[in-house]
């Protein structure tokens, strides 16, 4: 490996385990995230063009009740919580996802995620996963080549595996 392409994020880009296509279902898309336990999994196109990431929170704020999804730093209520006021059970969980399973994960998936190239600055890499998140796409000419997440960031730093 040269010393170029070892200071990018290519030097420790991984293949996805797994992608998602846009008109997948949620209940197949919490299938795959929980089997290959994924903060997150990219979403793709039938060409294989990026169109966005569907993480782990999106799933999880389907479970719950829509006022605790809605919490903002100006609008804190975990407090809610803390006074009993909601006492879902894990079968009130379970009916909310339920409800959206065969919705596709298109209408759910994040676009907003930073977009790494293989070039990206291994440094800049590290940053974005520092300070804001656990896996990242790796695209070039619109195509996902891979993901960097911080297990392949831990993996290659500590020479594990």
């Amino acid at each position: 490996m040269s010393r170029q392409t070892d200071a990018s994020c290519r030097s420790i880009m991984s293949a996805p385990p797994a992608v998602l296509k846009p008109t997948d279902s949620v209940a197949f898309a919490l299938h795959s995230i929980v089997k290959h336990r994924l903060p997150a999994l990219p979403v793709v196109d039938a060409d294989g063009h990026y169109v966005g990431m569907l993480p782990r929170s999106r799933l999880i704020a389907l479970a719950m009740p829509r006022v605790l999804s809605h919490e903002d730093e100006k609008h804190p209520l975990g407090h809610l919580l803390e006074v009993g006021f909601i006492q879902d059970t894990l079968t009130d969980l379970q009916a909310r996802v339920d409800a959206v399973a065969n919705e596709p994960v298109s209408r759910h998936m994040d676009t907003d995620v930073p977009v790494l190239q293989p070039d990206t600055p291994l440094m800049n890499t590290m940053l974005f996963l520092y300070r804001r998140r656990n896996i990242l796409p790796v695209v070039e000419n619109g195509k996902l080549l891979g993901i960097v997440s911080v297990w392949d960031v831990l993996a290659r730093i500590g020479r594990v595996g």
